[in-house]
């Protein structure tokens, strides 16, 4: 479904398939039993509650949604109409996250200490030529840009690594270039898990020399991730996959979960917490003190 009816049916004539020209013709539809929600995010409350009363299991990109209230109406309508809300968390399917996981979870490293992760770009939906629309620098339509953009893959991969949720942030964010100006185009939040670890999360859409990266250290080893290559105690770790199957693996575990009922990893409440960090960091930064998140539950 396009509101350009004939970029929907262009893809529809390519790949098979029938193309809508509104979303309430394709949820009307009793052939349809899934639907994927990729649109701007301001939108993704409504159109995942419209599409759970309509009967349908949703996978809605990430973020999740722009405020906590618009979560938990997606995460309600979903339950009540017993239907499957899944997070596009892709990060969570890449072959080398989940095998840094197993690995915690299997005690490796020992017990978890520390965790620092860098992601740095510069990301400009300016210029002429780029796939990214304009919105993305609107605060009403993507909110801001390096938290529910980005944020969401790196501040919800900390806790799923540990599975420890986040308890208290402390976080700072400036407005660095005139780029993203009326919003801030860099974070870094300082974290306290639940078991006791403390995450680090340096984040900016401005930095003309990239880097997204992370160092995890244990009682027992540590352990350096940078794109595919994993090292444990300065040992490249052999990885089965790549990153580039990620996407791959999402729609199997979402489909897998829609035909058989199994719930998914990244499932609604799951991903919750991770917009509830979001929020706490946002509004660490805006007070200028530690926030629990607690206080968004």
């Amino acid at each position: 479904m396009d509101t350009i009816y004939e970029r929907a049916e262009a893809v529809a004539n390519e790949f098979g398939g029938k193309a809508y020209a509104n979303l309430d013709d394709l949820l009307g539809d009793p052939d349809v039993d899934a639907v994927i929600v990729c649109s701007p995010h301001i939108y993704h409350g409504e159109q995942v509650v419209a599409s759970a009363k309509a009967g349908k299991h949703v996978l809605v990109e990430k973020p999740m949604a722009l405020t906590l209230k618009e979560c938990d109406d997606m995460i309600n309508a979903c339950e009540e109409a017993n239907r499957i809300l899944m997070v596009g968390q892709v990060m969570r399917c890449y072959p080398i996250n989940r095998l840094i996981k197993k690995m915690i979870a299997d005690g490796e490293i020992g017990n978890v200490g520390h965790l620092i992760r860098r992601r740095y770009s510069y990301f400009d939906t300016t210029q002429p030529g780029t796939v990214y629309g304009r919105w993305y620098l609107d605060l009403e339509i993507g909110g801001i840009c390096v938290l529910y953009c980005f944020g969401p893959h790196e501040y919800d991969i900390l806790h799923w690594y540990m599975d420890s949720p986040v308890i208290e942030v402390y976080a700072q964010g400036t407005e660095s270039t005139e780029l993203y100006k009326g919003q801030k185009d860099s974070y870094t939040s300082i974290m306290k898990h639940a078991n006791g670890a403390v995450s680090v999360l340096s984040q900016t859409v401005v930095s003309h020399v990239g880097a997204h990266d992370q160092f995890i250290m244990g009682s027992k080893g540590s352990m350096f991730q940078a794109g595919d290559k994993l090292l444990m105690n300065g040992q490249e770790v052999a990885i089965n996959g790549s990153s580039g199957q990620g996407m791959q693996i999402q729609i199997n575990d979402f489909a897998e979960s829609c035909l058989t009922g199994k719930k998914p990893d990244a499932s609604g409440r799951s991903v919750r917490h991770s917009m509830a960090i979001i929020e706490a960091t946002k509004q660490s930064a805006e007070r200028n003190k530690p926030v629990l998140v607690s206080e968004f539950d």
